[in-house]
C-alpha cells in the first residue's frame, strides 16, 4: 500500500471552480431555500427539524457586516462563495426562524452544531446562490447598464 498524497494544483482548483459555477448556473434560481434536517437538532433550548433561508433578503450591508466580523476574528475572506465561516455567517443573516418574539434564534454557532451532511448542505446552498449572482448575464435590462 502506498501513502500517495494528490497534491492540489492551482489548475485542479480552477476546473473545481469552474465545474462548481456550471452547476450553479444550471440550477433554477432560488432565493429562497429550505433544508429538512437529517435529525431534528436541539440547540440552547430549541428543536429545528428544518431551517428555510431567504438568500434574497440580503443586501449589501449584510456582506460587508459579514466581512469585517470575519476581519475582526482574524479570518480573511478572498473569494466569499468557497470561505466556510463566510457561508456560515451567510446562511444564519438568511435564515427565516424566528423565536415567538420575532428574534433571530439561528446563528453560526447553530449551524455549526449541525451534523456535517446538513451543514455541507446549507453552505452549498449559499455557494450555490453567490455563484448565481456573480455569474448573472449583464444586461441593461438587469440594471447593469452605464448610469453616468
Amino acid at each position: 500500500m502506498t501513502d500517495e498524497k494528490k497534491t492540489t494544483n492551482l489548475e485542479d482548483t480552477v476546473e473545481q471552480a469552474e465545474r462548481l459555477e456550471a452547476e450553479a448556473l444550471a440550477e433554477e434560481d432560488a432565493g429562497i431555500y429550505t433544508h429538512i434536517l437529517t435529525t431534528p437538532l436541539t440547540y440552547e433550548g430549541i428543536t429545528y427539524k428544518k431551517l428555510t433561508f431567504n438568500w434574497d433578503s440580503l443586501s449589501g450591508r449584510d456582506s460587508v457586516a459579514i466581512e469585517r466580523d470575519l476581519l475582526r476574528r482574524g479570518i480573511t475572506t478572498v473569494m466569499a462563495e468557497f470561505t466556510p465561516e463566510y457561508l456560515t455567517a451567510m446562511a444564519a443573516r438568511a435564515c427565516t426562524y424566528r423565536s415567538e418574539e420575532d428574534f433571530r434564534t439561528v446563528k453560526a454557532e447553530t449551524l455549526y452544531a449541525l451534523p456535517m451532511r446538513d451543514f455541507r448542505q446549507i453552505c452549498g446552498a449559499a455557494r450555490r446562490f453567490l455563484m448565481r449572482s456573480e455569474s448573472k448575464p449583464e444586461t441593461e435590462a438587469d440594471g447593469s447598464g452605464n448610469n453616468a
